[in-house]
């Protein structure tokens, strides 16, 4: 399925709007079929919908989006945690995604132990091994 994050980003479309959980949850979710017929009703001009979508809202089709980030799974990690508790910015982690034009791919920003070490320092928040790994 073809995406437009900046489209979305552009008309005040906040990322937890779509990704439910993202900021009050510990996983943020994938868009389903029902979250995307929330604004796009088919055979309405605003917003514009695809032909390919509006398929998929008549018929509510799954939408088999590709998962591209993932933590490993001996890693918690609680987007609620960081969002909501530390405020950060969903690009902090995620890279500069509002401005894609194009389906994401790959990881904009890799989510390496270094780069979570690194912020933790910078933030002055627990480095303790357990505090992220199982």
């Amino acid at each position: 399925m073809p995406f437009n994050h900046k489209k979305h980003a552009d008309f005040g479309i906040a990322c937890d709007a779509c990704h439910v959980g993202a900021k009050d949850s510990v996983k943020a979710g994938i868009p389903n079929t029902q979250t995307c017929a929330l604004c796009h009703v088919p055979g309405k001009p605003n917003p514009k919908t695809s032909e390919e979508l509006e398929e998929y809202i008549n018929e509510m089709k799954v939408i088999l989006w590709k998962n591209i980030y993932q933590v490993p799974r001996h890693v918690q990690f609680s987007h609620k945690r960081h969002v909501q508790m530390a405020g950060l910015d969903c690009k902090s982690c995620h890279g500069n995604i509002e401005n894609m034009e194009k389906p994401v791919t790959r990881q904009l920003a890799p989510l390496r132990m270094e780069n979570c070490l690194s912020c933790h320092k910078k933030e002055k928040v627990s480095t303790d091994c357990l505090s992220c790994h199982r």
